[in-house]
Parts: C-alpha cells; structure tokens; sequence
C-alpha cells in the first residue's frame, strides 16, 4: 500500500467510522460561473435561494481557482488531479491521453457506481462529439452526454450507440431530469455523478422564466468596468444573471430529491464551475485571464456528516485539489502521480498543514501564456519570459486596479513570490513553457 493510499484510507476509515457509509458524490459544475457570482460571495443581485441554502448548510470556500482558466485544460486537472501542462491538455480540445489517472476510475474500482452527464469536452474537436463506452471515457460507466457545445435548447446528447438523443427544451432542465433518475436507481449503494451544464457559457440566453428576471439598466457593476464599457458589461449582466438564476432552479430539483429519497446527509453536494468570466471587468470578457474574475471559481461543499454548516474556508484551494480530496473523503486509494492536494482530513477534523498558496497557468503556446501564483493575498503573474507583469494585494485591492509591479518598495515581495513559483513549477514538471521555449529560473 503507498503512502497516500494509507493517509486517505486512514482519514477514510475515521469518517466512515462516523457516517456508518461512504459518502455519494453528486459534482455539479456550471461552465464559466464566476467566484464573485453567488449570494454566500456577497453578492446581492443575484437571485439564486438554492445556492444560498447550499452554503448555509455547507462549506464555503473563498479562495477557490482553476488551475488553467478554459474548460479542456481546468476539466484534465479536475478528472485527472494533474496540472495541464502535466497531463498534456494545455489548450482546448485536445483528447486526454489513455494513461491519465481518474476519479471516476478510482471511485469505480472502489464499488462506486459512476455516471457523467452534459457536456465532456476531453475528446478532442468533435461537436457534439459521441464520446464511445471504454477508455475514453474514464470510467464512467453511466454515460448521457456529448464532447463539447453550447446548445442550450432542443440538444442532442449521445448513451452507448453513435445515434444522437434529441431533447426539448431547456438542456440544463432536461440533463437534471436524468440526473434525478440515476440518483433514484443508485441510492441503495454509493454513487459518484458528475453532472456537467453549460451554461452561463455563452450564449447569454437565459430559458423565458428567467429571462426578464433581471433589467440590464439597474445592475451594479465591479469598479474594474471601465465606464466606456458599462453599457455593454450590463447586457451581458442581464443574460448571464438570468443563465444562473436558472441553474439555481435545477440545483433546488436535486436537493429536493436528495431529501425526498433520504440520501442528503449521506451526500456530498459540490458546486463549482471550470472557470470563471470577466464580464467587462478590466475591458475584458470571457476567460483565460489571471484575474480573479476569470481564475477564480465558486466552490460550495455541503457534506452533513463530514463538514460544519454554514462555515467558510478562507484557504487558497485549486481545482487540481478536487480529485485527491474528494478520493480522501469516499476513503478511495489515491493514485502517486497525482499533484493536487489531499485536504480530506484539515476539512473534516480541522487538523493537518493548511495550503499557503496555489499555482495557475494560461494561454499556453501563445504569445499572452502566463503563470500565476496566489500567497496569501498576494498575487503575481509572469510572462512566457518569466517577466513579473502583474503584482496585487488583494487584501488592499480585491479588484486589481493597482499594478505594483514595478514598485520599488515591493521588490522583496517579488522576488519571494518568483522564487516560490519556481519552485511550483519544479515540482510540477513545468520546466518548459507551452510553447516549447525553456523557460527562465
């Protein structure tokens, strides 16, 4: 038995000592669902009572970010519990290699009964793209879904047979449909869902019940919209509120249905998203920025049995992280080459080293590829020549509009940050950048 295997198994058998059962797993992710985006964030104007009642009854992290802010890349890290240049998904719509390691793999060989539903994107360039039963789709043994789109009425999606299954209607209302299904058919043994929506991934258009929920005109936007922008910041405002009050509906169907079956205490519900979106935030849309709009996530957990209602996690945490902690949790072997973080046993008993810092990528074999580092509440990013071209506090200035960079009084901070970047990327394998030049340090 490895390490790793032992330190989980231990930390597993404690909890199930406590809950009497291994936890199901339900992971709900929203595609480009910013951090900042939630009631439990602080955010007011969001109509969203599910998502609140989920983090009043869970755990609410603050720092949460994506390894790599575009969906291909931020999905390896999460399957896999590796970085994107380690795993070789570095960019969108690239096949995940066969010998990658898996949750769902992991879970299954620990008598999980696993089932993927939505959108995949971990299978090349194929729209909507069947996604065959076998290797390529890493253990997930129930299977309803496509390789990548962003068609949010009347879809298709593919089960075992290349024949598209059409739907009606609004697609995140009918992929929440067949997720309650396989909650009612697995609810005797432990099960492991991951359920994948788009949106609010563009197209920003949000199903009728929602759609005239918000007016573009009275939102309040983050002080890093520039003026000239604000006008077009609200519209897409507008559309996108109405995206997550919508999903906010179908999370309500499957907390409901977790009660009604008697499995929410044995459930472990984790909402989160693979990336965020700037919208209009420093001039800027969509991802694969180092802002915090764009690389930080929202990350909810509610597990009765294992974790503290109500609480909020104020460590810095990265998507990399989700595949050994939840492994850690469900008390499931943890395989060596994986580089996240196991967090079981700080969340569940407060005990253990709390992460100091996270490490992110982006843009990589481009002309803008960058690396990020995230200690305490200081940030920086490097360019694909190792050049320092952001340095914030965020504690001082949560919305980035302070570039000390080149500030003399900052010069130590820099120089302790490179150093720890450095040194992510050593352990990480990251010694070369995306584009194949070697890189400085």
């Amino acid at each position: 038995m490895n390490r790793r295997h032992f330190v989980s198994m231990s930390a597993g058998a404690g909890l199930a000592a406590a809950q009497q059962r291994r936890p199901n797993v339900l992971f709900v992710l929203a595609d480009q669902w910013r951090a900042q985006t939630l009631p439990s964030s602080g955010d007011r104007q969001l109509q969203a009572p599910h998502l609140s009642r989920l983090a009043e009854e869970g755990m609410h992290f603050d720092r949460a970010y994506a390894s790599y802010p575009v969906c291909t890349p931020s999905r390896a890290s999460m399957i896999t519990g590796r970085f994107p240049h380690a795993c070789r998904m570095p960019k969108n719509d690239l096949q995940l290699p066969r010998e990658e390691p898996s949750i769902a793999a992991q879970l299954r060989a620990a008598g999980y009964a696993t089932g993927y539903i939505g959108k995949w994107h971990l299978d090349g360039e194929e729209r909507p793209g069947f996604v065959p039963p076998g290797w390529r789709r890493r253990g997930f043994e129930y299977w309803a879904g496509f390789n990548r789109g962003h068609r949010y009425y009347d879809s298709v999606y593919f089960r075992d047979e290349p024949q598209p299954i059409q739907t009606q209607g609004f697609e995140p209302e009918y992929q929440t449909g067949l997720a309650i299904d396989f909650i009612r058919r697995n609810k005797q043994n432990p099960f492991y869902l991951f359920l994948s929506w788009g949106p609010p991934h563009t197209p920003r258009t949000p199903p009728p019940e929602t759609r005239g929920l918000y007016d573009a005109r009275e939102f309040v936007l983050r002080d890093n919209v520039p003026e000239s922008y604000a006008g077009q910041a609200r519209k897409g405002y507008a559309g996108y509120y109405g995206l997550c009050s919508a999903l906010d509906r179908q999370m309500g169907r499957l907390l409901k249905t977790l009660d009604e079956e008697g499995l929410s205490r044995d459930t472990m519900v984790v909402f989160t998203a693979d990336h965020g979106d700037m919208l209009g935030s420093q001039g800027l849309e969509y991802k694969n920025e180092p802002y915090e709009e764009s690389a930080r996530i929202p990350l909810l957990i509610r597990y009765p049995r294992g974790l503290a209602a109500g609480s909020r996690n104020g460590m810095p945490v990265s998507n990399v992280d989700f595949m050994p902690t939840l492994l850690g949790l469900c008390g499931a072997e943890i395989p060596d080459e994986v580089q996240g973080v196991d967090h079981s046993t700080l969340l569940t008993t407060g005990q253990g080293r709390r992460a100091e810092s996270i490490f992110a990528e982006g843009k990589m074999a481009g002309d803008g590829e960058w690396r990020m580092i995230v200690r305490g509440h200081e940030k920086m990013v490097i360019d694909r020549q190792g050049e320092v071209t952001h340095l914030y506090n965020l504690s001082n200035d949560p919305n980035e509009m302070d570039n000390l960079k080149s500030a003399r009084e900052h010069r130590l901070t820099r120089d302790s940050l490179m150093a720890l970047l450095n040194d992510w990327r050593k352990r990480t394998g990251d010694g070369r950048s995306g584009s194949g030049l070697r890189s400085r340090g």
